[in-house]
């Protein structure tokens, strides 16, 4: 790859090609690094995903089984009406009040509330939310100890209710609650009846709730501790996904929908492409490094691109004038000796011969001899053209010689 001038790979010098090809880089890792199939860049128990986090295994068999789901995008307040099944499994932006208090209202009206709370590893138990304290739920906090080694709670079993008939053995269970009113009689209940599905007990032997149904007005709020038992990584081996599809099943008509909360997975709606390397390049560590070297790269292109003005001679002509047409051809003549081109200087002279011969210009020495000796068939020993031969064949070129040959040989032309 050559410029017109001859000199090898000027293309690739540009910075604007560079800068092309950073761009182009740049993209097709947002591309490929784009959160999809079996890679996640965050957990969210999100029905719209299908990696190892996500739960659209469990949105799935409830569909598969008769009951229609569908993604709810939009505040559980200020929105449309909350109505059929609502699932709100760990959410990662906390219902509001007035979310709280539609929600309650869904379900004091026979509506149910598939409920799991925000539970963060650096937090040895989940954070206080206005549901879980509306609903007169607390956690069982675990300490450092257990946290470091990786405890669970032992003893856990089923209780003996229709959503828990024939399950296998339960899982891990690492979280339990109780509901004050109910455990704790010290204060009024803010719940009615209280079914305990999966209870366990602690290193004191005193018993824990790992999933019960809360009962509010004419609905119910079915509480897990953890989410993680339903996720698509998980709910092939833990009973527990089984029992939150009956419970699903079990508490939502026919013409009714369960409602998976994704607005609280911090999900507006569907990502576009687009959208998705904008997630990856301004929410995710590696994306956003990556984003500073293309700034930095675009940077250090545009400083090697940059043009500071017009060339000028390390010492100006006093008068600032122009030169002559004698001072550049001198000056020219200076570069080609220092250059030590006399060859090329040689070959520029006669290209001024050959466009007054309507020949075409030589390229080398082997043309520019052929080129006189045509021409100076009728011309004797000693002509103009002799006189340039000559002055070519010495080395270096005569180009004192050369010049005064073809002056004389256009004037002797251009003479009556």
């Amino acid at each position: 790859m050559s410029d017109p001038d001859g000199r090898p790979g000027a293309r690739w010098r540009r910075p604007a090609l560079w800068v092309a090809v950073v761009l182009v880089f740049a993209l097709g890792v947002g591309f490929l690094a784009r959160p999809q199939g079996q890679r996640a860049t965050s957990l969210q128990r999100s029905s719209l995903r299908t990696t190892p986090d996500g739960v659209a295994a469990l949105a799935r068999a409830i569909e598969h089984l008769g009951r229609h789901t569908h993604p709810r995008t939009t505040p559980l307040a200020d929105a449309d009406p909350v109505r059929g099944t609502i699932v709100l499994l760990r959410p990662q932006l906390f219902a509001t009040p007035r979310e709280v208090q539609a929600l309650l209202d869904h379900v004091r009206d026979g509506g149910t509330l598939l409920y799991s709370p925000f539970f963060s590893p650096s937090v040895p138990y989940p954070l206080e939310t206005p549901l879980a304290d509306s609903l007169g739920v607390y956690f069982r906090e675990r300490s450092p100890l257990e946290e470091f080694r990786g405890d669970s709670l032992r003893h856990a079993e089923w209780t003996d209710h229709a959503l828990t008939e024939g399950l296998g053995p339960p899982g891990r269970v690492d979280h339990g609650f109780r509901v004050l009113g109910v455990d704790d009689d010290s204060v009024a209940a803010r719940v009615g009846d209280v079914q305990r599905l999966l209870t366990t007990k602690d290193s004191d032997e005193d018993t824990w709730t790992a999933a019960a149904e809360l009962g509010l007005g004419e609905g119910r709020v079915v509480m897990l501790t953890s989410a993680e038992p339903l996720s698509n990584g998980r709910a092939g081996d833990d009973p527990l996904a089984v029992l939150a599809v009956r419970a699903a099943l079990a508490h939502t008509a026919l013409d009714d929908t369960v409602f998976f909360a994704e607005y609280h997975q911090r999900i507006r709606g569907s990502l576009t492409r687009a959208q998705a390397i904008r997630n990856f390049f301004l929410d995710s560590p590696g994306g956003r490094a990556l984003l500073h070297l293309i700034v930095l790269s675009f940077l250090i292109l545009a400083c090697v691109g940059l043009r500071f003005g017009a060339p000028m001679p390390r010492v100006a002509p006093p008068d600032r004038e122009r030169r002559s047409p004698l001072e550049h051809v001198s000056a020219l003549g200076d570069l080609y000796r220092k250059a030590g081109a006399s060859h090329t200087a040689a070959l520029r002279l006669l290209s001024r011969l050959a466009r007054a011969a309507r020949h075409p210009p030589p390229r080398d020495r082997a043309e520019a001899n052929a080129m006189l000796r045509k021409l100076a068939t009728s011309e004797g020993r000693n002509s103009p053209l002799d006189k340039v031969r000559q002055g070519l064949g010495d080395e270096p070129p005569n180009l004192p010689a050369i010049a005064a040959g073809i002056d004389e040989h256009l004037a002797r032309r251009s003479s009556p």
